[in-house]
């Protein structure tokens, strides 16, 4: 009776700890497969075979597009940010009335201002405007009479 009973006791550990296995073995599998449907779902939207495989695949070449513009953003922030510096060191003078500030496309070696001009210059091939290029309207003579009298009125 004592040898059945421990025999008996063996076995149904054993049993409970095969169910145990299978239970932790389902539950990984279940994760697994909720991560898949997760990476799956923020993903862009593709025709592709969808196997774990091609998934990964996606998701790899995602992370890669994403950091490679990540990078290109903050290139171009950098740029700006530096662009916005310059421009305010331009307004400061401006605004504190420096006799010395440039004019558009003059250098400005002087007060440690980059010699780049306030503007930036026409595109080549675009015509220089003048009265000359406003359609339906010539340029002035030089004999024409200005409209205002003497006293200044019209």
């Amino acid at each position: 009776m004592g040898a059945a009973f421990v025999e008996n006791l063996a076995h149904s550990r054993k049993e409970a700890t095969r169910k145990q296995r299978i239970e932790a073995e389902q539950r990984r599998r279940d994760e697994l497969r909720d991560g898949y449907a997760r990476l799956k779902d923020v993903l862009p939207v593709s025709n592709q075979k969808s196997s774990k495989v091609s998934l990964l695949e996606r998701a790899t070449n995602h992370i890669v597009n994403l950091e490679k513009s990540t990078q290109e953003m903050q290139a171009r922030l950098l740029s700006l940010e530096q662009e916005v510096q310059r421009l305010r060191a331009i307004n400061e003078k401006i605004s504190l009335g420096v006799n010395n500030t440039p004019s558009p496309g003059q250098s400005t070696h002087m007060h440690g201002m980059d010699s780049r001009p306030l503007s930036p210059p026409p595109e080549s091939g675009m015509p220089i405007h003048s009265l000359a290029h406003v359609k339906g309207q010539e340029p002035p003579r030089e004999d024409s009479r200005s409209p205002v009298s003497d006293d200044g009125c019209y």
